[in-house]
């Protein structure tokens, strides 16, 4: 489908704040996208005005990502220093793309889910769950895509420190028995 109209800088920051209104705050324009910030309660209904919305209609569903912000020295941004879940979706027939970032505590981070609206977000939910700890109530498939269900943590959390190579296994490229039996060393 070829672009229509391309809608950027304050026309598109003006279509978003008048599909999402009072759900979402700080609507700015961002290197040419348009960023907002919504509570995770109300995702679903500002994906869904995003999706809809005449003059706008963000259809294409591009990512969903989590970010972990717990180890910022301060908060320099309005999307707090714990958790957040960033999504991204753009509109093939206006040419607007919009971030939305969904601020969430460090502990205990939920977020409903979107695959209602957006089914593309079906996976993105389940690694964003695997690699960060965050849960996605309704999500209908909730599980592992890379690691073992027994692996305890989240690689995509600051806090999660990475195993040495040599204490999970031997290493195999060792020259000689001796080198071998002391791990490579």
């Amino acid at each position: 489908m070829p672009i229509l109209q391309r809608v950027t800088g304050e026309d598109a920051i003006a279509r978003v704040g008048a599909a999402v209104g009072d759900l979402a705050t700080d609507v700015k324009d961002s290197h040419g996208h348009v960023d907002l910030v919504c509570e995770a309660g109300k995702l679903p209904d500002v994906m869904q005005r995003l999706r809809d919305a005449d003059g706008l209609r963000c259809r294409f569903f591009t990512f969903l990502s989590g970010i972990d912000r717990t180890e910022l020295e301060e908060d320099k941004t309005s999307y707090g220093t714990g958790l957040e879940v960033l999504v991204h979706v753009y509109s093939p027939e206006f040419g607007t793309h919009v971030n939305v970032h969904v601020p969430l505590p460090a502990e205990n981070a939920t977020c409903p889910t979107i695959t209602g609206i957006y089914m593309g977000a079906f996976w993105h939910e389940r690694e964003c769950h695997e690699m960060f700890g965050i849960d996605f109530e309704g999500h209908p498939k909730l599980v592992n895509l890379y690691l073992t269900e027994d692996f305890e943590g989240h690689p995509g959390l600051k806090s999660f420190k990475l195993p040495a190579r040599t204490t999970v296994k031997d290493w195999p490229g060792a020259k000689d028995p001796e080198e071998a039996a002391a791990g490579g060393h």
